[in-house]
């Protein structure tokens, strides 16, 4: 019986995959998809640096939204390279097509300039995470959860993250308020400072 692949463990068999299996134009074709992974996670990166008196930090973030049409191009990826078959691609598909239609997820690299303010996912944390609605209203997150980086097996799939940064994933639920938007602005605030991100959601003509 062939078991479900999260794409997790995809990334983690592409990853470990000897190149002595490949030939040269193999090679240099998932060379190329893996450029262009990076690349569409390049362009959906945003980034935020927010000081007091421009010396002290508050706040260095990195935040991707995490589209899932950069989920299937790494199915895409596994599947072109011979690493999974087309049932095991069915069913990685059908998974990303079911939490698209439930969430938006975005994955976030963070420094503080005090280590106790990087606390994102505790429910007193200092900061409130929302995402701005359509008209107007703020929505908190489904779920902030604390990632460990040298735990993660699709690490590669986003260079913005360090081992001196730290990691969470953020998932808001895809409510009709959140759906048609011409754009996302997620906000990180607190007392100490605000960092504010935008993503147009859709292709200019």
């Amino acid at each position: 019986m062939i078991k479900k692949i999260s794409v997790s463990a995809l990334l983690a068999v592409i990853a470990f995959a000897s190149s002595s299996c490949a030939t040269p134009e193999m090679k240099v074709k998932v060379s190329l998809q893996q450029d262009k992974i990076i690349g569409d996670v390049n362009r959906n990166l945003r980034s935020v640096k927010v000081y007091r008196n421009l010396l002290d930090t508050i706040l260095l973030a990195d935040v991707l939204w995490y589209k899932p049409e950069i989920k299937k191009a790494v199915v895409d990826f596994g599947k072109a390279d011979g690493r999974i078959d087309a049932e095991q691609e069915k069913k990685m598909l059908a998974d990303i097509a079911e939490k698209d239609d439930k969430e938006l997820e975005f994955i976030a690299g963070i420094v503080t300039g005090d280590i106790r303010w990087n606390d994102f996912e505790k429910e007193d944390s200092m900061w409130r995470v929302t995402l701005k609605t359509a008209d107007g209203q703020l929505v908190t997150p489904l779920a902030v959860e604390k990632l460990k980086l040298n735990k993660m097996q699709d690490a590669w799939l986003f260079p913005f993250l360090t081992e001196w940064k730290s990691v969470y994933r953020i998932r808001f639920a895809k409510t009709p308020s959140l759906t048609g938007m011409d754009a996302y602005t997620l906000r990180f605030t607190s007392m100490a400072g605000e960092g504010t991100f935008n993503w147009e959601t859709r292709q200019p003509k």
